[in-house]
């Protein structure tokens, strides 16, 4: 049996970082001299292969071996070929060296281009890109300590049978990443959804925070985690089974009714959908509710192939198109996409029932979404227009309980708790060089209690520390406009005035995606925009890049007298070549610029003074003038108008500035 073990990381079509030293580490028998070797193959030479560079070493009373090669401009493809002593060898076939990054966070990272690929259809159509290379690492976590290999991941270029698995804001930002440098890159992705920060850091970088200490302590027995995992599966299981089982809509099939029942029962109740189920009969429902209405179909529709889209639904949903199960979603954050197949509908009186199970209380139907069937030839929407008095049952929806139940248990995610996905998930990555860190996460800390910045300040430095590099690059993104599933505490124009401090450390950046965002759905499918940003960037960070990589950057806010003899407060702009406001879907009125006095937001007229690439703010009388304190923009959880941008079409980030104070703009240093 082979005692020569390279990690997972180290495999074939691996990406290697071009111009620093190439670590090859692995196991072996104690004191096997182990030699690794970059290989060019050669078509045309008697050997045919020509090696690039060559070190050895002897393993450690372990069997550890640490092997640097020398470092080396972008190429390839290349083998990499690791002999020992023994006779043993491992080849990595495919090997290139090119741009490497760290991709990490929450689910608006992890999010995979199969979840947006009606955004973006030509994803799925793409040409092979053996350039474009991912690295996924599937969700792990280690309480005991990290990890010295990963336990699973491998390398995938793209081509449109691997390009659905990617994560969709990290294939963009390599995309364009390429775009601006020519070069291979390849991308680590170490992501999971609903993660806090603390879940991807060390105990080093907690030390002092006792009680995620005491979390990670506590998930450290392994019993104990077991007895959690065992709890949360029956738990779950048996909360849905004896809902099944008391469902008087499973017992009686209503999902085989008639056209004719639809509007005839009196057991049925009228429902709008979309809506909230809050401010109506179903308010604070939890159990089974079933919906249903009838549809007819035009021809270029009825018995074809076709689409159906719900929107999202709160929390789990299946759904029957004339009697057959078409689709079901387990959860609520997936957009209800199903396929009916050919054959299933007519012109006149189809069904369509959706049996909903509502968990805690806040069930809904998304507003602002597309509920319609629909395919290349027509569509048909599926939401509520219908004047009842007049018997349109045929264009309205009804609804009746199956059965009512207590809240289902909460489920205890293991693996967010704190330092579980770093000891698993990026601990084992620090072997491997790379130029830099994505950050795509802080949904799940919004309102956690803890210093957001502060915990960003110690995981910056910390990564830096352990890839041993210390200005290595880290970008995050800045959260965009959402308000649906906020309860009123959670505060996320707050949050990204947090999140803007990121930029006061060294070679740091922020991707603004304010406008990027949906108000009703907390994973927007715009991904394109955010990975270009990141990209941009990196190039300004790393790739001495000497074009526009961020919209307007707020320097200072002084009182100050027009030309025309007016008060009003100037606000000094880097960054503002094109200067000029947008519409992200609100139209072009400036409404989310504010003076604060005390604790009050005062309106404002806003003018873009192009000539001096700045702002004039005013207010209505002299009293809010001269009591004013700060000047605030885009504070809130969305906006409401347009957005201030630059040639780019980048919008300016929130920002909450002092009055009269200035300061040098970290950003144009």
């Amino acid at each position: 049996m082979s005692t020569l073990r390279l990690p997972r990381l180290l495999s074939d079509g691996v990406v290697l970082q071009r111009r620093k030293a190439i670590h090859i580490w692995g196991w072996d028998e104690a004191g096997a001299q182990v030699t690794a070797s970059l290989v060019e193959d050669l078509q045309n030479s008697a050997s045919n292969e020509n090696v690039l560079c060559q070190a050895s070493i002897s393993c450690g009373d372990n069997g550890r071996f640490d092997i640097y090669l020398p470092a080396r401009e972008s190429g390839g493809p290349y083998r990499l070929v690791v002999a020992d002593d023994n006779g043993e060898k491992v080849t990595v076939n495919d090997v290139m060296i090119g741009l490497v990054w760290f991709c990490s966070g929450q689910s608006n990272m992890e999010l995979p281009v199969i979840r947006v690929k009606d955004k973006y259809p030509e994803l799925l159509e793409i040409a092979d890109n053996n350039t474009i290379r991912t690295f996924k690492i599937i969700e792990d976590s280690s309480f005991e300590g990290p990890l010295e290999e990963l336990r699973s991941g491998s390398w995938t270029s793209v081509n449109k049978e691997n390009i659905v698995s990617f994560s969709a804001t990290a294939y963009f930002f390599a995309e364009h990443l390429q775009k601006l440098t020519g070069q291979t890159v390849g991308f680590i992705n170490a992501s999971l959804g609903g993660s806090r920060i603390s879940s991807w850091m060390s105990r080093e970088m907690l030390e002092g925070y006792d009680e995620l200490l005491a979390e990670a302590d506590k998930y450290s027995d392994a019993d104990f985690r077991k007895q959690v995992m065992e709890a949360n599966m029956v738990n779950g299981n048996t909360w849905r089974q004896n809902l099944y089982e008391a469902d008087l809509g499973i017992k009686e099939k209503w999902e085989t009714c008639s056209a004719s029942d639809i509007g005839a029962d009196s057991e049925w109740k009228p429902f709008t959908i979309p809506s909230f189920f809050k401010g109506t009969e179903l308010d604070g429902f939890i159990g089974s509710v079933w919906f249903r209405r009838k549809f007819n179909l035009p021809a270029e529709l009825a018995g074809k192939k076709a689409r159906l889209f719900l929107g999202t639904i709160v929390d789990n949903d299946v759904v029957f198109v004339n009697g057959q199960k078409v689709g079901e979603t387990p959860y609520q954050y997936p957009p209800r996409k199903y396929d009916i197949p050919e054959g299933l509908t007519r012109e006149k009186d189809n069904t369509i029932v959706i049996r909903v199970c509502v968990e805690i209380g806040l069930g809904r139907f998304t507003p602002d979404k597309d509920y319609k069937i629909f395919n290349e030839d027509a569509s048909v929407r599926l939401d509520s227009f219908a004047d009842l008095t007049k018997g349109e049952w045929n264009k309205h929806w009804e609804y009746r309980v199956g059965a009512r139940c207590e809240m289902i248990p909460p489920t205890d995610f293991i693996n967010w708790k704190s330092t579980g996905l770093y000891n698993a998930m990026t601990a084992p990555c620090h072997n491997f060089p790379i130029d830099g860190v994505c950050w795509y996460q802080g949904e799940s800390n919004i309102e956690d209690g803890y210093d957001y910045n502060a915990l960003t300040v110690r995981q910056v430095e910390g990564y830096r520390k352990a890839w041993n590099e210390e200005n290595l690059p880290f970008i995050g993104v800045s959260l965009p406009n959402f308000t649906i599933d906020s309860p009123v505490e959670d505060d996320w124009g707050k949050f990204r005035l947090t999140q803007k401090k990121l930029l006061e450390l060294p070679a740091t950046g922020l991707a603004i995606t304010m406008g990027l965002g949906e108000d009703n759905d907390l994973h927007p499918v715009t991904k394109k925009p955010i990975g270009e940003r990141l990209a941009l960037w990196a190039a300004h960070l790393k790739y001495c890049y000497n074009g526009e990589y961020t919209g307007p950057v707020v320097t200072g806010v002084k009182r100050v007298v027009d030309k025309d003899g007016n008060k009003a407060f100037e606000v000094s702009l880097d960054h503002a070549k094109g200067l000029c406001v947008v519409d992200a879907g609100k139209g072009t009125g400036l409404k989310d610029i504010f003076v604060r006095i005390k604790e009050d937001k005062v309106e404002t007229k806003v003018i873009l003074d192009t000539d001096n690439g700045g702002l004039l703010v005013y207010v209505e009388d002299d009293k809010a003038y001269e009591e004013a304190q700060e000047i605030m923009y885009c504070v809130d959880n969305t906006y409401a108008g347009g957005l201030i941008s630059n040639e780019t079409g980048i919008p300016m980030g929130p920002f909450m500035e002092v009055i009269d104070g200035n300061k040098e703009s970290k950003q144009s240093a």
